[in-house]
C-alpha cells in the first residue's frame, strides 16, 4: 500500500460517521411529540441515545485496555488510545449538550436558585460531571506516564469504572431525571425509534473511533 492510500484511510470511517450522524438526526426529527414537552422531547431523546452509544464505547475501552495490558499487545494499543480519545470526547460533548437542553426541558420557575445548581443536584448529572473530570485526568496521564502498558491499564480501569459509576448513579435515586421514560413507554413506536437512533449513533461513534485511530497511526509513522 502506498503512502497516499495510507494517508486516506480515515476517509471511509469519516463517511461512516457522517452517515450515522445524519441518520440519527433524521430519526430524531421523526420522534413523536409527547404531552408536556411536545417536539422539545427530541433533544433529550438524542442526548439519551448518544449516552447509550457512549456506554458501548466505554465498554470497548475497558475490554481493549485490559487486553492490551494483560496480553502485552503493543499493536492493539492504538485501538485503546483511539477509544480513549473518542469515548472521553463524545462524553464531554454530550454532558455539555445535556446541561444545555436541561434548561429547555426542566422547569425551574419555582426555584429560588439558578437552574444550574438545581440540575447539579441530580445524581446522574453529578455522575456525568465526575466521568468528564476523570476523563480529562485520563487524557493528562500520557504527560506523566510514558509506557503504553501503564496507559492501557488506566484505559481499562476508566472504561469499566465509568460503567460502575453509571450503575451506582442509576440506583441512587433521582430528583429531576425520570427513570428511563423512553424504554418504559407503552408506545412501541417510541421505543423502536429510540433504539434506531441509538444504533445510528453507535455507527457514528464507531466511525469516529476508526478516524481517530487512522490519524494516530499516520502520526506515528510520520
Amino acid at each position: 500500500m502506498d503512502k497516499h492510500s495510507t494517508d486516506n484511510t480515515w476517509m471511509l470511517p469519516a463517511v461512516l460517521a457522517a452517515l450515522g450522524l445524519a441518520a440519527a438526526i433524521m430519526l430524531t426529527m421523526q420522534f413523536p411529540p409527547v404531552v408536556g414537552l411536545g417536539t422539545l422531547v427530541r433533544l433529550p431523546v438524542f442526548h439519551g441515545a448518544l449516552t447509550w452509544a457512549n456506554f458501548i464505547i466505554f465498554t470497548l475501552l475497558g475490554i481493549v485496555g485490559l487486553i492490551v495490558f494483560f496480553g502485552k499487545n503493543a499493536r492493539l494499543y492504538t485501538w485503546s488510545k483511539a477509544l480513549r480519545y473518542s469515548a472521553i470526547g463524545l462524553w464531554i460533548f454530550n454532558f455539555a449538550f445535556g446541561m444545555f437542553i436541561s434548561n429547555f426541558t426542566w422547569d425551574f420557575t419555582a426555584s429560588a436558585q439558578p437552574g444550574f445548581f438545581m440540575i447539579m443536584e441530580e445524581p446522574r448529572v453529578r455522575m456525568q460531571f465526575a466521568v468528564s473530570m476523570l476523563g480529562i485526568a485520563v487524557l493528562i496521564l500520557p504527560m506523566i506516564f510514558s509506557k503504553w502498558r501503564t496507559l492501557s491499564l488506566f484505559d481499562g480501569i476508566y472504561g469499566f469504572g465509568t460503567l460502575v459509576m453509571v450503575y451506582i448513579a442509576m440506583n441512587f435515586g433521582e430528583s429531576l431525571h425520570p427513570s428511563n421514560p423512553v424504554m418504559n413507554s407503552e408506545e412501541a413506536i417510541i421505543r423502536a425509534t429510540f433504539l434506531a437512533i441509538c444504533f445510528a449513533l453507535i455507527i457514528m461513534s464507531s466511525g469516529i473511533v476508526m478516524v481517530v485511530r487512522s490519524l494516530l497511526v499516520r502520526k506515528s509513522k510520520s
